[in-house]
């Protein structure tokens, strides 16, 4: 037990930057899903007020995670998986990734709770059951409870990197205090 904890301390910096682009790009993948369900069913029926608003939840949801994209290429680019000594650049990038990653949870958690609300109330005169049949799907709402429990991941691993990064920094600077010490020792 106690070697493993070691290999995970050892290992932390690649499992919790890991960790974040599983996670980024996880809502990136949600979101381009986000309204295949319904999507083709409501916008041929009397359901349209429903389907403009889950477009336009599902083109913002999209823009932010894509937005987490890039800055998950930008950490690979930067080398924040392996880099021993951070410097302003993976500092940056790694509060800006936590911060989409809280945003994009906050959005989903707040579209969601609009759009859930909708589309149960959408009756069987504006979108007739055979139309489900047609096309092979039924009317679910697994969308929307992937959707919160994966913000709430996003929150967690948000957090998970904050704390990683105030832990690096620290060292860092323990680091470089210890060194300053030894070359001090050593000129005396």
């Amino acid at each position: 037990m106690q070697n493993i904890l070691k290999t995970m301390l050892k290992n932390i910096q690649p499992i919790v930057y890991t960790l974040l682009i599983l996670t980024a790009a996880g809502f990136y993948v949600y979101t381009l899903g986000y309204s295949t369900n319904w999507a083709y069913i409501v916008s041929e029926t009397r359901a349209g007020q429903f389907y403009l608003a889950s477009q336009t939840a599902n083109r913002i949801l999209s823009q932010v995670g894509f937005m987490g994209v890039i800055l998950l290429l930008a950490l690979v680019f930067t080398a924040s998986f392996t880099r021993k000594t951070f410097y302003l650049s993976n500092i940056v990038l790694s509060i800006l990734s936590s911060i989409t990653l809280v945003v994009s949870a906050a959005l989903t958690l707040y579209y969601n709770s609009v759009l859930e609300p909708m589309y149960r109330n959408i009756t069987t005169l504006e979108v007739p059951e055979h139309l489900y049949q047609v096309r092979r799907t039924v009317k679910n709402y697994l969308v929307f409870e992937f959707g919160n429990i994966y913000a709430i991941l996003m929150i967690v691993v948000a957090i998970i990197v904050m704390v990683f990064l105030v832990y690096k920094i620290k060292a860092q600077k323990e680091r470089a205090e210890l060194i300053q010490k030894a070359v001090k020792s050593y000129g005396n």
